[in-house]
């Protein structure tokens, strides 16, 4: 769908001009001149905003207690600011103006709308506001600040609406020309006024301060505190073409400048004085460093030859002290190997003392060795030891019949099958051995029969086991000793295979 130049129109505003919190809160400035507005005694107090456009100003109005209403051409805005709940009259300015009595409407305003008109436009405006209002009633015209380099350059030329901007003198003038007689220009809406060097505040009071800037009018002349002139003075900020302020920075800077080159020069001076002196002393310091240099370099020479011969004779120093200390160490070792020899021979001495005096005990032990090795032959002759050898005999064969013979597995030779039965049957074999020894032997045996009858319990002993066991040696108590030949051989036979009953 193609948009209307009203659509346009409206998509413009919308972006440019800003929220209409925005508008709103800028707007507020004029509140203290509202309030100056006396009300009307009967019935409401009107107010016209002429060029309404989206309503901003116009619930301001209704907020401050007047009967406001809205005129504009563009159907679009009017549409916006009826649907806020505004009374809007869609219609040309001086056709509407036209229509309403003399002396009956006691604020008149038209914000960013005069620059949209021809200039006999605006002239046949101004004497309709001036019919229209009352005696007492403001005027109010607010419009872009072509002193603001910014806005007379590039954002005032932004609108395609707009027809050629106003200057403040311009614009007052033709006010005055409409027979108001008080004035005054408000300048506005512009960044605040910073605290920085001259040229950036110029710099910033010509691009920055008082974008926009409103021509207040009255039908009559007010003084003191209510006059527009101290409105102004309160609420206005600087004239961005303010030059006699702009120069004055300006000079000041110059001035700066000039106190900062002669500072500079006089520095620049001073400096060249001290860098001449620095020049100079270190020069002479170089020549002192390189006389030094030369005499550090003799004196380190000279302290590394001494060292050398420090170390040298340091080194003779350690060796002689180690040599000392080596012939000490030899002559303690000297001290101690007599010492250790000495002790030596006392040994010595005393071994071969000790070894005379048990030479001299074994010859006396050997002596009393062959006097009892004499002593004991003789025993042995002796008829007592011989008539007691049956019965030594008879004790070692008891003995050995009643004890198991003990084998040990380590020796080489195993015993004889006869002597590895169980002591019974040793008992018996010995007996029979013995019997058949004493046998042989008659003096023998005669000896051994009268040893035994001195013993009667031996004697019954022998006698029943003979009888009971031998079956092989008939003994009586006579002691006879005559054996079976065939109880012999079995006897024989059984004594080779270590074997018994």
């Amino acid at each position: 769908m193609k948009k209307t130049f009203d659509d346009l129109y409206k998509a413009f505003e919308d972006r440019f001009r800003g929220s209409r919190e925005l508008v709103k809160d800028r707007l507020k400035i004029y509140l203290p001149l509202l309030a100056q507005v006396p009300r009307q005694a009967e019935g409401p107090t009107l107010a016209i905003d002429l060029g309404c456009g989206r309503g901003e100003w116009l619930e301001i109005l209704a907020e401050a207690g007047f009967d406001a209403t809205g005129v504009d051409t563009n159907a679009r805005m009017a549409q916006e600011a009826t649907d806020h709940g505004l009374k809007i009259e869609l219609q040309d300015a001086i056709d509407y103006l036209g229509g309403r009595p003399n002396n009956s409407v006691a604020v008149i305003s038209a914000f960013h709308m005069v620059e949209h008109v021809p200039t006999d436009y605006l002239i046949r405006l101004l004497d309709e506001c001036n019919r229209v209002l009352t005696d007492d009633g403001l005027l109010i015209l607010e419009t872009p600040n072509p002193e603001n380099i910014s806005v007379g350059t590039h954002t005032f030329h932004l609108d395609p609406t707009h027809k050629r901007p106003l200057p403040p003198d311009l614009l007052e003038f033709l006010v005055g020309q409409a027979e108001f007689a008080e004035t005054a220009i408000l300048r506005l809406n512009g960044a605040p006024m910073i605290d920085a060097g001259p040229m950036e505040r110029s710099i910033h009071l010509m691009f920055e301060v008082a974008r926009d800037y409103a021509c207040l009018a009255r039908k009559h002349l007010v003084e003191g505190p209510n006059a527009l002139a101290a409105f102004v003075e309160s609420a206005s900020q600087m004239v961005p073409t303010d030059t006699r302020q702009i120069k004055q920075w300006l000079r000041s800077a110059d001035d700066e400048v000039v106190d900062i080159s002669g500072g500079v020069k006089a520095m620049m001076t001073s400096t060249a004085l001290q860098l001449q002196q620095l020049t100079d002393n270190l020069a002479a310091q170089s020549d002192m460093m390189r006389t030094g240099n030369i005499a550090l370099t003799n004196t380190v020479a000279s302290l590394g030859k001494q060292l050398k011969d420090i170390i040298k004779d340091r080194a003779v120093a350690a060796r002689d002290t180690e040599i000392e200390r080596l012939r000490h160490h030899l002559a303690e070792e000297e001290i101690t190997a007599r010492e250790q020899s000495f002790l030596k021979d006392a040994v010595i001495e005393e071994r071969d003392a000790e070894i005379a005096r048990l030479s001299q005990s074994m010859a006396a032990l050997a002596e009393q060795v062959e006097q009892l090795s004499a002593l004991t032959d003789a025993f042995k002759n002796s008829t007592s030891w011989k008539l007691a050898a049956p019965i030594r005999a008879m004790k070692y064969l008891y003995r050995t019949a009643l004890e198991r013979p003990k084998y040990n597995s380590r020796d080489l030779a195993a015993p004889s099958p006869a002597w590895t039965l169980a002591p019974g049957a040793n008992t018996r074999l010995l007996m029979h051995h013995g019997l058949l020894w004493l046998r042989l032997r008659p003096r023998l045996a005669a000896s051994v029969r009268r040893a035994v009858r001195l013993a009667p319990p031996i004697e019954r002993r022998l006698l029943a086991f003979a009888r009971a066991r031998s079956g092989l040696i008939i003994i009586d108590k006579d002691w006879m000793l005559d054996p079976d030949p065939v109880a012999f051989r079995a006897w024989s036979k059984l004594l080779m295979t270590g074997k018994s009953k």
